[in-house]
């Protein structure tokens, strides 16, 4: 099967091709490339594999009150308010962070879009077997499985 996502994406860089979805978007370093950007470059460090991290918003109250007169520069979540993770600043983030083939995906994405802008012309380059094969569409394929199942036993 091929890989739609970048590996990147995954929980240790593996995606399971029984269960597409196990692990997606939750890799190490999207997951760092995310507190870089909306915490700090620093929060980035203590993201540990398993666990949660430290409380973002307490330590940079923390830090307010052990600087009397300095100022502290505050992290970009506390500056728009951002109270949880959304499934739009995530996948800005994955769009930031660069894989090993990033510009081969950037060239079939914009063949994409200009295949969906300028008409299909360009549609017979990917062959049906590799339509079949990409992951995007087992995965699914995968949810619609266990859809039925869930149906199915209620």
């Amino acid at each position: 099967m091929d890989l739609s996502f970048p590996t990147f994406l995954y929980e240790k860089y593996t995606a399971n091709a029984d269960n597409l979805e196990e692990g997606l978007f939750k890799g190490g370093i999207l997951v760092k490339a995310y507190k870089a950007v909306f915490t700090s470059p620093s929060s980035a460090k203590d993201v540990e594999g398993n666990g949660d991290s430290a409380d973002i918003s307490a330590n940079n109250r923390r830090a307010q009150k052990s600087h009397h007169g300095l100022k502290v520069k505050k992290h970009v979540t506390h500056i728009i308010k951002m109270k949880k993770v959304t499934p739009r600043s995530i996948a800005y983030i994955a769009c930031q962070v660069p894989g090993q083939s990033a510009q081969c995906r950037v060239d079939q994405l914009l063949e994409w879009w200009t295949r969906k802008v300028f008409g299909r012309r360009g549609r017979d380059d990917i062959s049906n077997v590799c339509k079949v094969n990409m992951s995007v569409n087992a995965l699914a394929r995968q949810r619609e499985q266990m859809a039925d199942a869930e149906f199915d036993s209620n």
